[in-house]
């Protein structure tokens, strides 16, 4: 019985650290920051977009090369910004970015 009392604790604890977590990243990124819990897992090569995991999430930081038209002209630069989604609702980094993102200049 005890050995089944001590394997409940260790999910319950893994589970409850998975949401704190995944609570802190979700908040950095909505402010556009760097995510704290997550490992670096796939770069990819449209520019440098990174895909990170934490424990039953992952974090997708999109660095895409584009060119966009800026007073007239041709400007190069990256489009940026991150996604996070849990493991039930796991995004694919070759289906693209869901959100609108950031345009920055090449300087």
């Amino acid at each position: 019985m005890r050995k089944y009392k001590n394997i409940f604790t260790c999910v319950i604890l893994i589970i409850t650290i998975g949401f704190v977590t995944y609570n802190i990243d979700s908040k950095r990124i909505s402010r556009d920051k760097k995510p704290i819990f997550v490992v670096p897992t796939l770069v990819a090569k449209d520019g440098g977009s990174t895909v990170y995991r934490g424990l039953g999430y992952k974090v997708i930081r999109w660095n895409t090369i584009s060119i966009r038209q800026v007073d007239g002209n041709e400007v190069q630069g990256f489009m940026t910004g991150y996604e996070i989604s849990t493991m039930f609702n796991s995004q694919d980094i070759n289906d693209g970015p869901k959100k609108d993102l950031k345009f920055v200049i090449n300087e």
